[in-house]
């Protein structure tokens, strides 16, 4: 079984991967700011009166945060 093979030009190569360095910086620029964003969650639990150890939703158009109850089975 034969595969037809080509090779990208030097200049296409570089232009993807430079591109796909891109992603990857913008992703873990992301995952930066998911990860702060949890901790100023963490921060706010005391002064609402939260408890750290279980799991809540705030609505960010609201400002409503609710408790996540886990239905048991």
């Amino acid at each position: 079984m034969l595969k037809r093979t080509k090779k990208l030009k030097r200049d296409d190569l570089e232009e993807l991967r430079k591109r796909e360095e891109l992603i990857k910086q913008h992703t873990l620029i992301v995952q930066a700011l998911e990860y702060q964003k949890q901790l100023y969650i963490q921060q706010l639990f005391p002064k609402y009166g939260l408890d750290p150890n279980k799991q809540f939703n705030i609505n960010l158009k609201t400002g409503r945060v609710s408790e996540e109850i886990s239905s048991k089975k």
